[in-house]
């Protein structure tokens, strides 16, 4: 008993010690369409231009679990409605036709005060070598004047099962980076984003 409660005791000393060496929460803004987050620490960090995306902003962490903003003009027939019901039946048609989501949830929530959609759902993705693997995704859509500001996270596995457990895996630290995202009063504001690089396209 004695040598088991030792053990517990390294063990829980071994894992104070990895919280200990994360480093500590950084805001990352982006200044020309005015937004920022604190991307979860110890995640390798991205900032980018896509083909979708005006500007892109996030982390990839364990198990290609990533976490990113994405702006992007706002497409036509995208929460056009007074009726939540309707705008939601709009998201849903946009993930199924343009990001090829299925099982597609949709709910209204707020960020800062403004009316904004979630969205879960499944999506296949292929790989460089055609093996296709399942995502699990939540996203945020946010709009403001033209643009779509959409949170993202997802997480990736061989089945729907373990997509899903992977994002689960992860959901505590994620959605603490996905409630500290923050529209700032005006583009221009904030310190200056990190250089980018091109991305292949994401939900």
């Amino acid at each position: 008993m004695v040598a088991l409660l030792a053990a517990v005791a390294v063990l829980a000393a071994l894992a104070a010690c990895r919280e200990q060496e994360l480093p500590p929460p950084v805001r990352s803004a982006n200044t020309e369409y005015g937004f920022s987050i604190v991307l979860p620490p110890g995640w390798k960090t991205f900032e980018e231009k896509t083909r979708d995306c005006l500007a892109s902003l996030g982390a990839t962490g364990p198990d290609n679990g990533l976490v990113y903003v994405c702006v992007r003009q706002r497409p036509p027939d995208f929460a056009t409605s007074q009726s939540e019901f309707v705008n939601c039946e709009q998201i849903k048609t946009y993930v199924e036709e343009t990001l090829l989501g299925r099982r597609v949830e949709c709910r209204t929530t707020t960020v800062q005060g403004r009316q904004a959609y979630e969205a879960l759902y499944l999506r296949d993705v292929a790989d460089a070598k055609g093996a296709v693997r399942k995502q699990f995704v939540n996203q945020t859509f946010l709009l403001r004047g033209d643009r779509l500001y959409a949170v993202t996270s997802y997480a990736m596995g061989t089945t729907e099962a373990k997509a899903h457990a992977a994002f689960n895996a992860h959901s505590e630290v994620v959605l603490r980076s996905v409630l500290t995202f923050f529209l700032h009063n005006g583009q221009g504001s904030g310190p200056p984003p990190q250089s980018g690089r091109e991305r292949a396209q994401s939900p």
